[in-house]
């Protein structure tokens, strides 16, 4: 049985102090910062140059906003699955 193809690619990066979370659909030429469950750029040292940064397909939001939006989001990310960890859908 073939693997289903993924509709993007995750990476993950530290940069200047600072760890980067990273997402490119399929399609696109770039990545983009974007993470649904926290802050897509984490400070890690004292002396990065980034602060906290929350991201969702590349658009900046603030604090405020992205808690209202993932309020408003219903059932899990299109990229989880139902099914906990270690468990198959067979």
């Amino acid at each position: 049985m073939a693997k289903k193809p993924k509709l993007y690619k995750e990476k993950v990066m530290k940069y200047k102090g600072a760890r980067h979370y990273l997402i490119k659909m399929e399609g696109d030429e770039h990545y983009k910062h974007h993470r649904w469950d926290a802050p897509a750029v984490v400070p890690i040292t004292k002396d990065s140059e980034f602060s906290k940064g929350y991201f969702l397909n590349g658009i900046e939001y603030d604090v405020e906003d992205f808690n209202e939006i993932m309020q408003e989001r219903q059932g899990l990310p299109w990229y989880k699955t139902s099914a906990g960890k270690g468990t198959s859908r067979h």
